[in-house]
């Protein structure tokens, strides 16, 4: 029996990756850097959500590379989570995660155990360089690169989010501007597809896609107001990473925006219960 290794387990594509492989009854190793006094609302949460499994093991950042895994183990790497995400110290994170890297290769390519970097499919190239170039040569690593991915606990830095709570619209063209609009894929969609796609496909760069044409437009105008949504609705270029995996969707973008609607106003009551 595999263990799976998550790197940003308490963070947005790292949770439901954790989540997922715990439902499944599997092995997991929960690995974060997140900041417990900045958000403890949020960080509770999802520490009782993960926390409470058997099967689950929370391992610190500072300790990762003291970690012995074997070839039959498979270890996420969530760049998309370190790119999208509010932090601080980020040369930190991207070191320890390359050198717990090189230490798995020491024991010989063909012992290292299964790396899947999660990467978002814009401007992420040269500030994630040295864990790619750590990966070139594992055979048995895959790079996916993701659109936007949305949902229930998305980073705060991201668009979707920042119009749900309403923050300023500096802040929300921003995050706009800095998100990549051609495509969008909700949360529990890649993640239950996320199996399958990596025992079907033997390529190691992959790009998923969206079967919704226009799927990040149409979240937008369940988002933002009318003219902001008509601001950013022309068309944007795709962008190619890989070979192209379409994700069949299950859920529609009113209802995932919905979904992350409901689930941000739960939370944000929550810790206005819990300051009273």
């Amino acid at each position: 029996m595999q263990t799976y290794i998550v790197i940003g387990t308490y963070q947005f594509i790292g949770f439901y990756v954790t989540q997922y492989f715990l439902n499944q009854g599997e092995d997991v190793i929960g690995i974060d850097w997140a900041d417990k006094e900045s958000n403890p609302d949020v960080l509770e949460e999802k520490e009782l959500e993960i926390g409470r499994s058997a099967n689950y093991l929370s391992f610190p950042l500072n300790k990762l590379k003291l970690l012995d895994i074997t070839h039959q183990d498979t270890v996420f790497i969530c760049c998309y989570d370190i790119y999208n995400g509010k932090m601080e110290k980020t040369d930190i994170v991207l070191s320890e995660i390359v050198s717990f890297i090189e230490k798995c290769k020491r024991n010989g390519l063909s012992e290292t155990p299964n790396f899947v970097l999660f990467m978002p499919v814009e401007k992420a190239e040269s500030m994630f360089q040295s864990i790619i170039s750590s990966i070139e040569g594992v055979n048995s690593a895959k790079t996916i690169y993701l659109p936007t991915v949305y949902g229930p606990w998305q980073s705060e830095g991201m668009s979707y989010e920042a119009g749900i709570n309403k923050q300023g619209l500096s802040d929300i063209e921003a995050a706009i501007a800095n998100e990549y609009r051609g495509d969008a894929l909700f949360i529990t969609d890649f993640v239950n597809n996320l199996e399958g796609i990596l025992a079907s496909s033997s390529d190691r760069i992959i790009q998923l896609s969206s079967n919704i044409e226009d799927h990040w437009n149409k979240c937008a105008k369940y988002v933002f107001d009318e003219g902001l949504a008509s601001t950013f609705s022309q068309s944007t270029p795709k962008i190619n990473k890989g070979t192209i995996v379409e994700v069949q969707c299950n859920t529609d973008p009113q209802e995932g925006v919905t979904l992350q609607k409901k689930h941000n106003k739960r939370l944000n009551l929550l810790k206005k219960w819990r300051k009273e």
